[in-house]
């Protein structure tokens, strides 16, 4: 009667802060993947005397002409936990309904007596886990209730344990409600206290509670329950063996701290890496670093736009576990995701040879798996990273290096490996490296891509369906480039969108970056006055467009380009100083001063005292030098907006 009366206190009390072990209270939360399925490690228990067994009769086909086949079959071993072995069967199904159907007929069988035994907790258990897994915190909370229920009848062989309550932790962690987990959490502390030694919380409920907090990006939290969690070991005897901090809590704070986005995060998640490996080192084997807590790590380095040396870090992680491995230790053997991870921390550093190392990396890893590592087989997203490292690079041989990337991915594809055949994103992530290569013809290329892949997705390939995206890196691909009717390129790309936008085709629709990109052709041209002339003529109907248009607005990049053209193109002095003049009129009432604009618009003007005068002459103070912050509010409100 004193566990009932405890699982009754979890269910109905909040309980005092001073009845816990001392975790302050918080919230928030999700899941645990195989935390989930330790949670019914005593029906799995219980199942593993029957398994012989089970396997021979399993086997046995339904004889349609004895109708008792299926009693004589049940009569050959322990009714129990045939009926548990089925349940289960179900639950791991994902179908906790039908398994819940099946115990309540069972129980209306026993009760009318048709069937010789009823479920026990195991049974309920197994059901409840099911539901757990199917984010149904409320449903394994109902059927807690009811074997409470039946437990106070006298019905004892169904009475909640810890594993029913560790399910319904595992429930609230995969629902992401970590203030529920965290209050009974509380209250299994609280029964503890109070003398009831049957649901004290365990490792794998602490462990459900630190998950929670990790899928609500809240580290600090998880750490303090992990903290908590190594003082109880500490602190309380008979809990030692019970409540031990292990891998797998280590490594979900790990995983909080590297998604969590907190500054600092990627050097605490370092710490604590650092810190694991310490206590193993000092002979504590439950918290042994594996690949997934280097992987980690890694990952964190890999988002951190901050520190420089992130990509360093990232990249001395990998060699930590390619040495480890190469001595023996398994348990840290770089995977895929761990290769991946050091590819897109060099791609994010953008550092001189960045993208050398992350070619050299994806090279590394296609012979492993020729040598026979399955592990390291490198998949799109591998490749796909490799390429966004050579196009965030700027160097010579990006764009040469991307295309051959492309071309292998696309003979992989061919010989049977589907699973690397380029997606629009490879595409895309190729044109930008051709573009910014600056390479002679890198332009033509790019172009002839791009019509490739209008090609295949006309015969149905759907993954290379070009977008918005792809004509905008096509067109600045032609705005960097060196060739001399390169405007002239880049405005009939946006023509084509134009006609396939009136076609209903909504993918092609230039956005603000299509425009700029087209002036920004326009603003670089080069050639005899009759080329320069065309190109400023293009970057002022390209403006019209966007003044006219009720999707686009213009950017403070619109304006400074279209002033870098008339600057550039504008033959006269005084042509440059009116036409100026008049469109910076339009960029102070769009709001879109800033300081590039003013660089350019002081480069532009004749004299430094036609510059002086345009502000003047709107209200600025004539014995102020000019100076941004100094200006109207109104001129500069908008400048923020990108692109």
């Amino acid at each position: 009667m004193k566990k009932s009366i405890g699982i009754t206190l979890i269910l109905c009390l909040s309980l005092d802060e001073s009845t816990s072990f001392g975790v302050n209270r918080a919230a928030n939360l999700p899941s645990i993947s195989h935390q989930y399925m330790s949670a019914v490690e005593e029906d799995r228990s219980v199942r593993k005397i029957s398994a012989k067994k089970h396997d021979n009769t399993k086997r046995r086909r339904y004889n349609r002409n004895s109708k008792n086949t299926r009693a004589k079959a049940i009569a050959t071993k322990d009714p129990l936990i045939s009926l548990n072995v089925n349940l289960d069967v179900l639950a791991k199904e994902g179908r906790p309904e039908h398994a819940e159907e099946l115990l309540n007929k069972i129980e209306r069988m026993f009760h009318e007596g048709y069937y010789e035994i009823r479920p026990d907790s195991v049974s309920y258990n197994t059901i409840a886990n099911a539901y757990a897994l199917n984010k149904s915190p409320e449903e394994v909370q109902r059927l807690l209730r009811k074997m409470e229920s039946l437990s106070h009848s006298g019905l004892s062989s169904v009475t909640p344990n810890i594993v029913t309550l560790n399910t319904l932790l595992a429930a609230y962690a995969k629902k992401g409600d970590a203030k529920k987990a965290k209050e009974l959490l509380d209250s299994m502390e609280a029964l503890y206290h109070s003398g009831d030694k049957t649901m004290c919380p365990n490792t794998i409920s602490y462990n459900s509670v630190i998950r929670a907090y990790a899928a609500q990006k809240n580290p600090h939290m998880a750490e303090e329950v992990l903290r908590h969690m190594m003082s109880i070991s500490r602190e309380y005897e008979d809990l030692r063996e019970d409540v031990k901090a292990d891998t797998f809590s280590f490594n979900t704070v790990l995983h909080a701290w590297a998604v969590s986005g907190v500054k600092g995060s990627s050097h605490r998640a370092q710490q604590l890496l650092n810190h694991m490996q310490k206590l193993y080192n000092s002979g504590n084997e439950n918290v042994k670093p594996d690949t997934f807590s280097y992987t980690t790590a890694i990952s964190a380095w890999a988002i951190d736009r901050e520190h420089p040396e992130a990509s360093d870090n990232a990249l001395a992680l990998l060699h930590i576990m390619e040495n480890q491995c190469a001595v023996g230790n398994e348990d840290v053997c770089p995977n895929i995701v761990a290769y991946t991870a050091v590819i897109n921390a060099l791609a994010r550093s953008q550092k001189h040879g960045a993208a050398q190392q992350a070619y050299d990396i994806l090279i590394r890893m296609e012979d492993a798996y020729l040598n026979g590592n399955e592990d390291l087989k490198p998949d799109m997203i591998a490749y796909a990273s490799v390429i966004d490292a050579l196009a965030k690079s700027n160097e010579l041989d990006a764009g040469v290096k991307a295309l051959e990337l492309l071309e292998h991915m696309i003979e992989l594809s061919e010989n049977g490996y589907t699973d690397v055949s380029p997606n629009t994103q490879v595409y895309c992530s190729v044109i930008a490296a051709l573009g910014k290569s600056g390479e002679y013809g890198a332009a033509d290329s790019a172009e002839r891509i791009l019509n490739d892949m209008e090609r295949m997705y006309a015969f149905g390939n759907n993954d290379v369906a070009p977008n918005t995206i792809v004509f905008n890196a096509v067109i600045d691909a032609w705005a960097r480039s060196r060739f001399v009717f390169k405007t002239e390129k880049a405005m009939n790309l946006l023509l084509r969108m134009e006609e396939e936008v009136d076609q209903g085709n909504i993918m092609y629709k230039p956005d603000i970056i299509t425009y700029n990109s087209v002036i920004n052709a326009a603003a670089n041209a080069f050639g005899d006055p009759e080329v320069k002339l065309k190109a400023f003529r293009t970057a002022l109907t390209v403006f019209k467009k966007i003044k006219l248009s009720s999707d686009v607005e213009p950017t403070s990049r619109t304006y400074f380009m279209l002033i870098k053209a008339i600057r550039r193109l504008v033959s006269t002095a005084e042509e440059k100083d009116t036409m100026s003049a008049k469109l910076l009129e339009f960029c102070l009432k769009d709001g879109l001063l800033n300081s590039h604009i003013l660089d350019q618009f002081e480069l532009t003007c004749s004299s430094k005292d036609k510059f002086m005068d345009f502000f003047v002459s709107r209200g600025y103070n004539a014995s102020c030098p000019i100076d941004l912050r100094k200006m109207k509010a109104e001129w500069t409100e908008n400048a923020h907006r990108l692109r």
